[in-house]
């Protein structure tokens, strides 16, 4: 691992690299240096208290905030909310690069609450709220525009985790691994939506597929 004085140089490095790879250069300097900021204070928070797997901060910027942000070219506008959000992602890192845009991260972990409430304070993120609970017993006064989900669960449990939360209107993001056939076949409802899946190519990590769909105006 490098050392702390070179470190924040390296994560920038490979971030800028990943990102020009990904052609996200629309990323500003600014929101660069809080993504890599994040990457720090979850560093930091994650020698206690273990908010993910991944320990080494460089791992991080491929598995955590490329990974993330791979999802922005299909971001619309609107309000969204992050299913089961962890440390943050994929809610924090776009939220960065959306700083116009309403998101909301459902997390029921307290340790993990008290993380996203500590990075919200230190990055200045005030467009972004923390909801500490699960998503089945969230309920907005407005239904969000957009629910994206980073491997929160499979397919069917993520729908009807959601479904009180998903309008007609509604977009639903599922960040998924190479497994999401699978998943598909073990999901009756799946056949009544509007479906569509995308590769997403994350530089230094396996392939993801994202999942997007929309509700028929008629609940089945």
């Amino acid at each position: 691992m490098p050392s702390a004085s070179a470190l924040p140089e390296q994560l920038a490095q490979a971030l800028d690299s990943g990102l020009a790879v990904m052609q996200l250069d629309s990323v500003h300097p600014d929101q660069r240096q809080l993504l890599i900021q994040y990457v720090l204070l979850l560093q930091r928070w994650n020698s206690t208290h273990n908010l993910t797997a991944v320990r080494d901060p460089l791992e991080m910027i491929s598995r955590h905030l490329l990974d993330s942000l791979a999802v922005l070219p299909f971001l619309d506008a609107g309000q969204v909310a992050d299913i089961g959000s962890g440390a943050g992602l994929p809610g924090i890192p776009l939220a960065i690069c959306r700083p116009d845009q309403a998101f909301t991260l459902v997390e029921p972990s307290s340790k993990r609450v008290a993380f996203l409430r500590s990075v919200l304070a230190e990055l200045g993120l005030s467009h972004v709220q923390v909801v500490p609970t699960t998503s089945e017993k969230y309920q907005p006064e407005n239904l969000p525009d957009i629910l994206i989900s980073r491997a929160t669960a499979p397919l069917a449990r993520l729908d009807a985790m959601t479904i009180h939360l998903q309008g007609p209107q509604s977009r639903v993001l599922a960040m998924k691994g190479p497994g999401v056939e699978e998943e598909l076949a073990e999901w009756p409802r799946a056949a009544a939506l509007e479906l569509r899946c995308h590769d997403l190519q994350v530089p230094g990590s396996p392939l993801r597929k994202l999942l997007i769909w929309t509700n028929p105006l008629q609940m089945p």
